[in-house]
């Protein structure tokens, strides 16, 4: 087996990418039932001897150990330290619980690149395509992640939000607005989106 079984590298931002290789990888060898908890460690039966049960719970913890060195192998340090764990699968749930945490702002972001994604001066159609595909096969890999379509638009209010108290004198320049605070106390609210300015009926 090999040392580096993918060539992505996990740091973080691309966990994604590196996930969707590396179940692809586990799956072509059949271990990853081993990863999900589905093949969990053997328990001895009660008819079994000791040496056969000590053989099966040997070659198990051989091969948890080997996912173990591979997700080792193929990580950026900083990202987290696999010592701590002695199963492949709290490993791989703990990265899961760690970067599908912020899938939503993630989502978004993919959403938002598509939105804008322009095919440059120069650029052959089969290179557009292969941009724009490397992005659709990242929002597919997180698809059973998707959240409402509310919830997006929320993420994107949020954004806009950060955007605006970071750069108060560019929203200020930019805006036609006078210069006094608007009163939206009075201007209804749409409960699906949150936005101000309509209702759910006309959202």
């Amino acid at each position: 087996d090999p040392a580096q079984p993918i060539t992505i590298i996990l740091d973080g931002p691309n966990y994604l990418r590196w996930s969707s290789a590396m179940t692809s990888f586990l799956k072509g060898r059949k271990l990853w039932r081993i990863v999900t908890g589905d093949n969990p460690a053997p328990v001895k039966r009660p008819d079994e001897t000791d040496d056969s049960f000590a053989d099966r719970l040997e070659d198990w913890d051989s091969t948890n150990h080997r996912i173990l060195t591979w997700f080792t192998n193929i990580y950026v340090p900083s990202v987290m330290h696999f010592s701590r764990f002695d199963l492949a699968k709290e490993a791989w749930d703990f990265l899961a619980s760690r970067y599908t945490s912020a899938d939503l702002a993630h989502q978004y972001q993919l959403v938002s690149t598509l939105n804008h994604l322009r095919q440059e001066s120069g650029q052959s159609i089969d290179e557009f395509h292969s941009q724009m595909s490397y992005y659709w096969g990242l929002l597919a890999v997180s698809e059973p992640k998707w959240h409402s379509l509310s919830e997006l638009i929320s993420e994107e209010t949020r954004c806009l939000s950060i955007t605006s108290q970071q750069s108060p004198f560019i929203i200020a320049a930019t805006s036609s607005a006078p210069p006094h605070r608007s009163d939206n106390s009075k201007r209804p609210r749409c409960t699906h989106c949150h936005r101000i300015g309509h209702t759910v009926k006309t959202c």
